[in-house]
């Protein structure tokens, strides 16, 4: 690791260390509540077979459904070895992509055919996919709760801002998915010098590779809505597992600040979220009138990051290569959390 990257790991945990010593003097966070998890069988239960059904089957099949659509062959005993490595290897290595860089690894190795670039694109294409079924989730709920929501007028930057990011994906996707007869027109409009564009463009010509196995992309989609439901579902229930109140939070306002509070967690700042999606759901929970909400995203974090560490089994199983495992090189910056 260099210099440069050492100091910036050491940054990011500093001001995660920050962060959470700020929410624990004000009151606002209550490590005791991991205690629930030892006292209430049912939370762990729960706990467990969403980790187990949603960000390691589904998100394997969703993986999967990409590699295949553009020729990689992965068989599914490899490619659940893969995933769940990879979620041990996004939790313990700096940068939030460890484990993105060694799935692409080993994917690479087992198709040595196939293309180095494409393959990677593949996982980048995952956590696209899935951040888009997390706002998809979050705004449809929200569209079902509209009046109850639209009374909450502290609200309306968010739900103006869910809008925007639910109108961009589907514009990106079919845009990217659709056959044209001449020029692509947005590969012109992307072409230009303008700060972002050049990372738009190589997703979006990543996604066109696709227009040919839209149905590919199509399934992709619905395993993403599949475990973001389950996510929101599990977070809904630690929520109400801490507030215990009577009435329950009002279901509608967790779906609506829920992708919002995920999305500050891709930003990053901090490893895996820590302290800034803290804060951020502790302000989005005062929004709706709620309390304890850098408790309930304690709670909801941290059993994923400890379940994340199992992946050391899987990976301790994978066959010992026969040759030189050639890692390629990528920036870090992607979302740690499981989308």
């Amino acid at each position: 690791m260099s210099l440069k990257s050492t100091f910036l790991t050491l940054l990011k945990l500093a001001l995660a260390i920050i962060l959470l010593a700020w929410l624990i003097r004000s009151g606002q966070l209550d490590l005791s509540q991991l205690s629930k998890f030892t006292d209430n069988s049912q939370l762990a239960l729960v706990t467990l077979t969403y980790f187990l059904v949603g960000p390691v089957f589904l998100g394997t099949w969703r993986w999967k459904t990409l590699l295949e659509a553009v020729g990689f062959e992965l068989h599914w005993k490899r490619a659940l070895q893969l995933q769940w490595t990879g979620f041990f290897f996004n939790t313990v290595m700096p940068g939030a992509v460890g484990g993105d860089v060694i799935k692409t690894a080993y994917v690479i190795r087992d198709n040595p055919d196939k293309s180095k670039a494409l393959s990677m694109m593949t996982v980048v294409l995952d956590r696209i996919i899935g951040l888009c079924g997390l706002f998809l989730v979050g705004w449809f709920f929200m569209m079902i709760n509209f009046q109850e929501i639209m009374a909450q007028t502290k609200l309306w930057p968010i739900i103006v801002t869910m809008s925007g990011i639910s109108l961009g994906f589907v514009i990106f996707f079919t845009a990217a998915l659709y056959h044209y007869r001449g020029q692509d027109p947005f590969l012109g409009i992307l072409a230009r010098p303008i700060a972002g564009f050049s990372l738009i463009e190589k997703l979006y010509s990543a996604l066109r590779t696709y227009r040919y196995a839209r149905t590919a992309i199509v399934r992709a989609l619905l395993y993403s809505l599949l475990i973001q439901v389950s996510s929101l579902l599990l977070f809904y229930f630690i929520t109400c597992i801490v507030l215990a109140t009577t009435p329950p939070p009002s279901f509608g306002q967790i779906a609506t600040i829920f992708p919002i509070g995920i999305l500050t967690t891709a930003v990053p700042l901090t490893p895996g979220g820590l302290g800034v999606g803290h804060v951020a759901f502790d302000r989005l929970f005062v929004m709706i009138g709620l309390h304890h909400g850098a408790n309930v995203f304690n709670l909801f974090l941290l059993s994923q990051l400890f379940l994340n560490l199992t992946g050391i089994f899987p990976y301790l199983a994978l066959k010992r290569m026969k040759k030189p495992l050639v890692i390629p090189q990528t920036q870090s910056g992607s979302p740690s959390t499981s989308t």
